[in-house]
Order: structure tokens, then sequence, then C-alpha cells
């Protein structure tokens, strides 16, 4: 039992590495030669533990909501030397350029000056809630909340880090998680309207999912990629091809091989489940899960990658958004 456990652990651990690798190679911070090597680490490890991050049996009984990166720091927060003052000046400086970067919308460069901050004084939750700031307006959700996580292992009175962590649920549809996280934030700062205004508007998303008909799960950008494709005997499907900027972005993404590997993966996969060719050998159809799986991965890489062009489709199609916090970054110290 106890070799089991290790066994399970141990795999845990590399899915965690594999999603953490996965998010670097989708990170404008890494160069296309990196993304090679990065690519070929993956495949190395996948082969080697025979894990991957496209089963959806190892993404169900291998995935941890806490990252790999985030576990990490949380150990450094622990068992660090104490910070210098020169480095806590250093890192001051540090975050208050990532501020001014985040007022001209260099997101992902500010991400970076946090990112640096933070290495200078891993102690401050402001860096961290800061940097959540920034991952939100990239549509990096998930890597938003490890960061609010951080700052409140820091600061767990920190009302700005459960705030930003509920816009990041509410982002990802996680309702019930968002209208926890904005009941914290206003036990800690009962009479900023922000976190009410947003905790009304993640209860009503949640009263109206809880109401509405399953869809697809495929998102882009807060748009729900069933429904929109759903429109097409009323029109919708031909409004959305005419869309110039719509077609530009899905040309961009088709030409990208990698995109187009997994495209085919899916295709190829029959409703048995095991990767085998039984939608073109056997004529078995293509295993839909496998598909919307690939869809949503395509749907979560646009986003990331086109943030400002996935906005503009949003409000041309009419995507509902919750309204951000007030302030994106912080002056001073919590």
């Amino acid at each position: 039992m106890a070799s089991d456990s290790s066994s399970s652990s141990k795999r845990k651990l590399i899915f965690s590495m594999l999603t953490f690798l996965n998010d670097e190679m989708n990170s404008d911070l890494v160069d296309s030669d990196a993304k090679e090597s990065l690519e070929v680490a993956t495949q190395c490890l996948e082969n080697v533990y025979s894990v991957s991050l496209t089963n959806p049996e190892d993404r169900r009984h291998l995935f941890t909501p806490t990252s790999i990166q985030s576990i990490f720091e949380a150990y450094l927060v622990q068992h660090d030397k104490p910070t210098s003052p020169e480095d806590k000046a250093e890192a001051e400086k540090l975050k208050n350029e990532g501020n001014e970067l985040m007022k001209v919308e260099s997101y992902s460069e500010a991400v970076a000056k946090y990112t640096s901050a933070i290495e200078h004084d891993p102690r401050n939750a402001v860096y961290y809630s800061n940097r959540a700031a920034a991952h939100s307006k990239m549509g990096n959700h998930s890597q938003a909340i490890d960061d609010c996580e951080m700052a409140l292992r820091i600061d767990d009175k920190y009302s700005k880090a459960h705030g930003r962590m509920g816009l990041a649920y509410t982002e990802m549809k996680e309702y019930a998680k968002a209208i926890e996280a904005y009941q914290k934030a206003l036990e800690f700062d009962p009479s900023n309207e922000s976190y009410k205004n947003n905790l009304k508007v993640a209860q009503d998303l949640a009263a109206k999912a809880a109401s509405a008909p399953p869809s697809s799960g495929a998102t882009l950008g807060g748009m729900d990629l069933g429904s929109l494709m759903g429109g097409a005997a009323g029109g919708g499907l031909g409004n959305i091809l005419s869309n110039p900027e719509f077609m530009n972005m899905a040309t961009k993404f088709m030409q990208n091989p990698q995109i187009m590997n997994a495209f085919s993966s899916a295709m190829q996969q029959n409703p048995g489940g095991s990767g085998s060719s039984g939608g073109t050998g056997d004529g078995e159809p293509p295993n839909m899960n496998a598909f919307l799986q690939m869809g949503q991965r395509l749907a979560e890489q646009i986003e990331r990658e086109d943030p400002e062009q996935v906005a503009r489709l949003r409000e041309q199609f009419g995507g509902m958004r919750p309204p951000n916090p007030e302030d994106e970054s912080e002056g001073g110290s919590a």
C-alpha cells in the first residue's frame, strides 16, 4: 500500500510539472527556441512516467488545484532567510514599475516586474496580489488564483486577495467559489462597493447557470462556444463567420501545427477513449468528449495569447463579464 501511495504521489508530481511546463510554453515571456526545448522536456517526462496532460483519466486522478510553482513559493516563504532592507527597497521599486506598466496595459511586462519583486521579497502579500491582477487581465485565471492563495498564506485577512480570487473564479464559471471569496473579502472590508457589486454578479450568474440547460463546456472569454455555434439556424453562425476579426483569429490558430495535431488526435479517437484510431479505421465516430476537450484547450489558448482581441469579440457578440475591482494594483504594502 505504501508503494502504491508513493507511486500515486510521484505521478501527481509529474502531472504538476507537466502543467507548469505547458504554462511556460504558452507564455509570452518564453521565446520560440525555449518553447521547443520545453516541448522536448514534456515529451520525455510523459514517456518515462506514462503521464499525459491530454489523457482524461490522468486529468481526473492526477490534477491538483495548487500549482507546483505555488507550492514551491510557499516553501520559500516559510524557510527562506529574512529579507534584507536592500532587497525590500528593490522589491518595492520593482512593484511600482509593475504598477506603471499596468496603467498602460502592458500586462505581461507587469507580471515580470512583480515576479522580480517577489524574488527579492517573497513575504510581501501585495506583490502576489498585484501579479494576480495582471494575470487576470491576461486571462490567466488559474495563475491568478495561485497568486491570491499565496498572498492569503501570508495574510489571510487581505481583502484584496480574496476579491481578486473571486474575480478569477467568476471568469472560470466556478460561481460557488467566487461567492465564497467575495464574502470573505467583505468580511474584512465590509464597505467596499466593488466587492458588493461583484458578489451580486456572481450570485446572479450562479442562479442563471443552475437554471440553464447543459452546454458543451467550451468557452472563449466568457462566451459559451456551444451556445455561440448553436445559433446557426437563426443566422448566428453566419454573423460569426462574416466577422473579419473572428476569421483572422481562427486562421491564425489553425496554422499552428500543435493545434492541428491536437485536432487530428481528437478526431482519431473512438468512443472507447483508448487513443486508438477507431475514428478512421473501424468506422466508429470520433470521440466527442476528446473533441470538446480539444476545443476547450483551443479556446483557453486563444484568450491567453490574444486577450484584447477576445475582449473585442466578446463585446460584439454580447458575452457577459463581471466588473473588475476598482484598483488593479496597489501603491503601498498591505
